[in-house]
């Protein structure tokens, strides 16, 4: 059993226990009794308690990311631990690798530390077979699960993402607004996420009247990517790359420049999250911000919400935008028309 378990049985708030176990905020005498008594009837972890009282957390949830060192990954645990920590939580980071029995270990370990919540970070966590996300299914039946950037119909599982699809057909109609005529994306493994830009990519080529057939490559491993994109795009003349995130993008500019191609005149590249990266590589990227910090706040927020027992959006979808720098061409503006005969003497006494 654990918080969220004791707040049905009693029949109050996620806060109102652990305003009751914490001795913190008011509640009555007889409120708090039978908070207690259920405490002790199902054997609450009382190391779990001690935690929070020692650190004057309201609770501890559980947080999994497959892959701590990617920038898009690593800057959601901090904002969302930022996030939690403000908010009177302690979270436990575990990272699983994207292997499915080492996803199902993680979320098995987070449920016997008595978490209350678990946050999965990125669509990785979302299986092709329906099947395999049966663990997720299983763990929604005791905490709720909070997906950031992926998306799971069941109850008690919440999904909170950015539009992918409409953030890469904005990218990639920006490239091809601004002259390109031979796009290819690039991305690294098949995700949920990955699958919704790539859907994104091919809607803004058909909409040019560009056949998006054989314009996705994909390169898996961030080691070696640089290799990896000599491989792929060796021999291939293509004027704009439409980049699945930051690192790739950043790969990207440095094989052109490694094949002495100008950017962005010969080739334009984006990125994808405004990450770090974007503007730290050779040349500034151009990037879909998704606004990590506003998918990490607005998890914290619905899992109060749901903590309170009210009634929250399943699926929230949120959109980004674009920050255009140095990748990308700007759009060319039209020359002014001189109107007057006074434009035209300042314009010869300026030159």
């Amino acid at each position: 059993m654990n918080i969220f378990d004791i707040a049905k049985e009693t029949g109050f708030s996620i806060a109102t226990v652990s305003r009751a176990i914490n001795n913190s905020g008011y509640v009555s005498e007889k409120t708090r009794a039978k908070i207690m008594k259920v405490i002790e009837e199902n054997n609450y972890s009382v190391n779990a308690f001690a935690r929070g009282m020692a650190t004057s957390s309201m609770s501890q949830v559980g947080i999994v990311s497959t892959d701590s060192r990617d920038i898009y990954q690593a800057e959601s645990i901090y904002y969302l631990q930022n996030e939690l920590k403000a908010k009177g939580y302690t979270s436990l980071l575990t990272c699983s690798g994207i292997d499915l029995k080492d996803k199902q270990q993680a979320i098995s370990l987070l449920l016997s530390r008595n978490v209350d919540a678990i946050f999965l970070i990125g669509s990785q966590f979302i299986e092709p077979k329906a099947r395999d996300n049966e663990y997720l299914k299983d763990a929604a039946k005791k905490v709720p699960v909070f997906l950031m950037n992926g998306a799971l119909k069941d109850p008690n599982i919440y999904s909170i993402r950015c539009d992918d699809e409409a953030g890469s057909a904005s990218v990639t109609r920006l490239v091809l607004e601004n002259g390109a005529k031979n796009p290819l994306m690039i991305m690294r493994r098949r995700t949920y996420s990955s699958a919704k830009k790539m859907q994104g990519f091919e809607k803004a080529c058909k909409e040019a009247g560009i056949d998006p057939t054989d314009r996705i490559l994909q390169n898996g491993h961030l080691d070696g990517m640089l290799e990896g994109l000599t491989d792929l795009l060796d021999n291939r003349e293509y004027d704009a790359l439409v980049c699945a995130d930051d690192a790739l993008a950043a790969s990207a500019i440095k094989y052109c420049l490694h094949q002495n191609l100008r950017i962005p005149e010969d080739v334009q590249i984006t990125g994808y999250n405004n990450s770090s990266l974007s503007h730290i590589a050779i040349k500034d990227i151009t990037s879909y911000d998704n606004r990590i910090e506003y998918l990490c706040s607005t998890a914290v927020s619905l899992m109060n919400q749901v903590f309170d027992r009210q009634e929250v959006p399943a699926d929230s979808v949120y959109t980004g935008k674009i920050i255009e720098r140095e990748s990308t061409r700007k759009k060319e503006e039209k020359p002014k028309i001189k109107t007057s005969r006074a434009e035209m003497d300042e314009d010869e006494y300026l030159f």
